[in-house]
């Protein structure tokens, strides 16, 4: 089995609790991962907390990087960061955890251009504009402001467009996120976002939204967070796991999204039962769309394709995306 999945916060609670990534406590570590699936890709990311802010947050950020690169240097049968499309396959071809680098959290930029630069060297392809509160570059979707993106957030994304790190939306307002339409020529991606018309809730993409990201040839992961998939925390994953996520798959394909949608499981960001196996939770889910009769193609894009053939381009298009 294949699997290319957009979000982790596993770097975090690394570092957090000074674990290794090949073999933890938490959602994902390699050892489970390789041992389960044949190719497999992963974006970390690197979470920034909303109490974070200035070179507070930048430093932070680089500490995590870096653990991620002496991670990969240690674990080197296991794991390659990968920045462009040769290492992309090169990693797949040796059956390592392809990783590629993101930011949780545009405040990690600390309002500067020259630390984004900085941060595309350190080998982030993905920055998440904002978490859940505002920051110097727009607000996020629980922010209770109804801004879009400031001044130095339109500069941000034009220039990561020019240096080819991908602006992901899930997290930002609504207006932001069409302030990012608005300046960008070219995909950008919703990493971990659910169906609004399934679910209104504000993390959620509405039909407007997801068609718009279709329309650029951009991605959408589908998330497992209980609260996105509308389903009460106190009788979630019921004996019918997967039902309400199947909803979001469903809705979002009803508007053309075969090759838009894949995985954006945000492990190790929210809770998954014990039962699933962390990173496992893959496999099963596969196993339950087969049962009900999704057809194999389309779940080889949902699982893998659709994330390594956007990948495979961006990555080759020397410093811009699409």
């Amino acid at each position: 089995m294949e699997v290319f999945d957009l979000h982790c916060d596993t770097l975090y609670e690394c570092v957090k609790h000074g674990r290794e990534l090949m073999d933890n406590p938490f959602a994902v570590d390699l050892r489970r991962g390789r041992a389960r699936y044949r190719r497999w890709a992963q974006v970390f990311a690197v979470w920034m907390p909303d109490f974070l802010r200035g070179e507070a947050a930048f430093d932070q950020c680089v500490r995590t990087l870096s653990f991620a690169h002496e991670q990969a240097n240690r674990h080197a049968e296991a794991l390659a960061v990968v920045r462009d499309a040769s290492e992309l396959e090169e990693a797949l071809e040796n059956q390592q955890c392809a990783a590629l680098l993101s930011i949780e959290g545009g405040s990690a930029l600390a309002g500067s251009l020259e630390h984004l630069e900085q941060l595309a060297a350190l080998g982030v392809r993905i920055v998440t504009l904002t978490w859940n509160g505002s920051n110097e570059l727009g607000h996020g979707s629980g922010s209770d402001c109804a801004s879009g993106l400031t001044p130095f957030g339109r500069s941000a994304v034009r220039r990561m467009e020019a240096l080819g790190v991908l602006p992901d939306v899930s997290h930002l307002n609504e207006r932001g996120f069409w302030d990012v339409a608005k300046e960008l020529e070219g995909p950008f991606i919703a990493s971990h976002s659910n169906a609004a018309a399934v679910h209104p809730h504000s993390r959620n993409l509405t039909d407007a939204q997801f068609q718009e990201i279709t329309r650029r040839g951009g991605l959408v992961g589908l998330n497992f967070c209980a609260e996105h998939w509308g389903v009460s925390p106190d009788v979630r994953f019921v004996e019918k796991d997967f039902d309400r996520l199947m909803c979001h798959l469903d809705h979002f394909l009803s508007l053309g999204g075969e090759r838009t949608l894949c995985l954006g499981g945000d492990l190790d960001g929210t809770e998954i039962p014990d039962k699933w196996g962390g990173v496992d939770v893959y496999f099963h889910l596969k196993e339950t769309l087969l049962r009900n009769r999704y057809e194999e193609p389309l779940l080889d894009r949902l699982f893998f394709g659709n994330c390594y053939d956007f990948f495979h381009s961006a990555l080759t298009s020397s410093g811009r995306i699409g």
